[in-house]
């Protein structure tokens, strides 16, 4: 993914020969998004498109983070207080 300020360079937590990698896609505004990280990058996604979410430039939002964040832990509960 790249922000205005450059390429974001992602970090790697798992050994790209053992790591399974994940993808979610999702349409917003007529633009395809696809998303691919690996086993252990989890965060480092969700903390990009927290970057992204706050940036006026980019069409997502914390609604889109947030169901990334689903997709990525579909059993996680969700925290309704």
């Amino acid at each position: 993914m790249d922000s205005p300020s450059g390429p974001a360079s992602p970090r790697r937590s798992a050994s790209p020969d053992t790591a399974q990698q994940h993808q979610i896609a999702f349409l917003r505004n007529g633009h395809t998004w696809r998303l691919q990280w690996s086993d252990g990058d989890e965060m480092t996604l969700l903390d990009t498109l927290a970057v992204m979410a706050s940036d006026p430039d980019y069409p997502l939002d914390d609604f889109d983070r947030a169901l990334v964040n689903q997709q990525m832990n579909p059993d996680q509960k969700a925290d309704r207080s």
